[in-house]
């Protein structure tokens, strides 16, 4: 899942930490970063702190658990519907 023009950040990730599944941070290069190991979140914590204030563009999104994605869904299709 490909996600753009995210402006609040804080909210999106807190959402994102919600996730019961691993989900997946994947690079322009095509690589696979798990961010939400449910026993390491240091990759969400990192993202958080980088993101945390600002305005994101473009991130691309792998879930492995069908609801997360359809979790995530419903919160980006709230924020743009506000």
């Amino acid at each position: 899942m490909k996600v753009y023009n995210i402006s609040d950040t804080k909210g999106f990730f807190d959402k994102l930490s919600g996730c019961k599944g691993n989900v997946e941070l994947v690079s322009n290069d095509g690589i696979h970063i798990t961010i939400t190991e449910m026993d390491n979140r240091d990759s969400l914590d990192m993202l958080m702190q980088t993101y945390g204030k600002g305005l994101f563009r473009e991130m691309e999104l792998n879930f492995l658990k069908p609801s997360d994605a359809a979790m995530m869904c419903d919160y980006l299709a709230g924020e743009k519907a506000a």
